[in-house]
């Protein structure tokens, strides 16, 4: 098995190695090879988890992981390794969080079906170092010398950041998530919490983070204040439009 995989992240890594067994006519059968071997190893550290079918071009690939933590609550990784140089590849895991209460309130904000959308994604390795109180290190990287190890060292090092996420909220269970999203949202510059629209404020609303709510509606529409470019005069309307109908949601005996 070993063996089995050293050739084929040889192959990912784009070594002058080529086993005899891919030369010939078998070429088609090395992405699909080197990919499902990378999704096995990440499957080993994280069992409860679902892998997509993920997309792989030359040198590069990326897939999500997803798990379950209640019937409309999930949470996932997305998981990307891109090639930096003839012998070495990066590697970088982000972490989504979805709540269908947060979809729902957004869809009905901006009057269109967002329930597929996830609330958040924050970078796995700047949320645990925070956690861990360290600076953020360096990009993670594996040589083509010790492929098959340093890939798995990666998943793991990647691995026990997530489970120490997790802990610093409780657990990895629907109460936690709504933690961890607002722990997200707080510290949105230092973990690069990303999503664009109003989903964060959504977030904030449902866990009862009016105050946050109201700041993250007050970062989204300054980006949007530009009274000299008719566009994004046009769109800073369309915003305004959308948070009027989301705080007329958020005072819904509902939300309460």
């Amino acid at each position: 098995m070993a063996s089995e995989w050293t050739e084929i992240f040889h192959l990912f890594l784009g070594s002058r190695i080529r086993p005899k067994r891919y030369l010939g006519g078998k070429l088609d059968r090395r992405p699909s090879l080197r990919f499902r071997a990378a999704k096995a190893v990440w499957q080993t550290f994280q069992p409860d988890s679902v892998l997509s079918a993920g997309r792989l071009t030359r040198g590069d690939f990326s897939f999500l992981s997803e798990r379950l933590l209640g019937d409309e609550v999930k949470t996932n990784c997305y998981v990307r390794v891109w090639r930096l140089d003839d012998a070495h590849c990066a590697m970088t895991v982000h972490m989504g969080l979805y709540d269908r209460r947060v979809s729902s309130l957004e869809s009905t904000a901006i009057r269109r079906d967002v329930m597929d959308l996830y609330m958040l994604s924050f970078d796995v390795m700047a949320a645990s170092s925070l956690i861990d109180g360290q600076g953020l290190p360096d990009l993670p990287t594996m040589s083509e010398k010790y492929p098959v190890e340093e890939f798995a060292r990666l998943v793991a090092d990647y691995s026990q950041r997530i489970d120490r996420i997790w802990r610093s909220v409780g657990g990895c269970t629907v109460d936690g998530l709504g933690k961890l999203a607002v722990w997200a949202l707080r510290n949105r510059e230092r973990v690069g919490t990303f999503r664009h629209g109003l989903g964060p404020a959504c977030a904030a609303f449902v866990y009862g983070e009016n105050e946050l709510a109201h700041a993250l509606l007050d970062d989204l529409t300054s980006t949007w204040e530009d009274p000299g470019d008719q566009v994004v005069s046009d769109m800073y309307d369309k915003v305004r439009e959308e948070i009027e109908t989301l705080l007329e949601a958020v005072k819904s005996p509902t939300m309460h």
